[in-house]
């Protein structure tokens, strides 16, 4: 990892200890006995004592106040280094996408509503001369005779009594999680708000370019490694790892069993099976050992003959072969 320092020189803590300085030369004059005048005739003045005494109460106050900043500094330090550790590595929370919605809003009409009530009240009150009718309602079938009654009541019968509406909330895409710590906190108010010093915001640069030569590094040596050829034996792929995949080039190609291997495999084939076939059924007669023919892989079983070569079938995870 690449070692990047940024700040050499704490210029906020220089600035304080030169104020310190200036008053500490500021004291130095001031305790400094009084120069007698070399002139004959010539007198003190008596404001010079006054003067000795200002310039003692101005350094004084002076060193006070640099004694203040300074400790302040270094409380404003050690808080920008806590928050730095505390948030060094950390994301703010990752969102998740919320898909459209469409929902349907019922709003019902009361007064088309209302309306069909009175005429429903007022319908069977017309069609009766000596009904009673509410004498503060509006006379819906004022002069009208029966079959213009039943029209209008169907009419009003058929007023919508509520709207229907789509309302589609659109889709919001998903939003990552952003680290805590990053170049914003160095502009505007962020560098005064989150942290306090001069040396604290050096630090917090030197944090981001650190992270920033890692990332680099690490996808260099990604691009290296997604150019390098990985090969382990003749018998195995050949390819090269990116995204901490392996992305095969070159096929491996088995050797092919010498005659020793293959028969060394048959027989731990055959006494799998053997130990099978006791583990189902203890009386069942024993089995005598065969090789397989030459081109017939380790494993298959015999299932019948050819009938025009009259040689043995074998058959292997569906496929079937026919022994030299």
């Amino acid at each position: 990892m690449p070692d990047i320092n940024l700040a050499p020189t704490n210029y906020d803590l220089e600035a304080i200890q030169k104020r310190r300085r200036m008053a500490e030369l500021l004291m130095q004059q001031a305790q400094q006995p009084l120069e007698m005048p070399q002139t004959p005739g010539v007198r003190i003045s008596p404001v010079s004592g006054l003067a000795k005494l200002l310039q003692t109460y101005t350094a004084n106050e002076k060193l006070k106040k640099a004694d203040i900043e300074e400790k302040q500094y270094q409380s404003d330090y050690l808080s920008d280094l806590g928050f730095l550790m505390r948030n060094a590595g950390k994301t703010t929370p990752a969102t998740e996408a919320i898909p459209e919605k469409t929902e349907t809003i019922t709003t019902p009409i009361e007064a088309n509503r209302n309306f069909q009530e009175v005429a429903l009240r007022q319908s069977p009150a017309r069609l009766d001369p000596n009904a009673a009718i509410n004498p503060f309602e509006k006379q819906i079938f004022q002069g009208m005779d029966k079959g213009q009654t039943s029209e209008k009541l169907q009419e009003i019968s058929q007023m919508p009594g509520q709207t229907v509406e789509e309302r589609v909330t659109p889709a919001v895409p998903a939003i990552p999680g952003s680290p805590l710590l990053s170049p914003d906190l160095l502009s505007g108010n962020n560098a005064n708000n989150y942290i306090k010093t001069g040396a604290g915001k050096m630090a917090l640069a030197q944090y981001l370019m650190q992270q920033q030569a890692q990332q680099q590094a690490a996808a260099q040596a990604e691009l290296v490694a997604s150019r390098q050829l990985q090969a382990f034996n003749p018998e195995q792929n050949v390819g090269t790892f990116s995204g901490g995949q392996f992305k095969t080039i070159i096929q491996g190609q088995p050797k092919p069993m010498t005659d020793a291997q293959r028969l060394d495999a048959e027989l731990k084939q055959f006494a799998a099976e053997v130990e099978a076939d006791k583990a189902q059924d203890v009386g069942r007669p024993a089995r005598a050992f065969e090789r397989l023919p030459k081109g017939v892989p380790v494993g298959a079983k015999k299932i019948g003959k050819d009938k025009d070569t009259g040689k043995d079938v074998y058959k292997l995870n569906n496929e079937l072969f026919v022994g030299d």
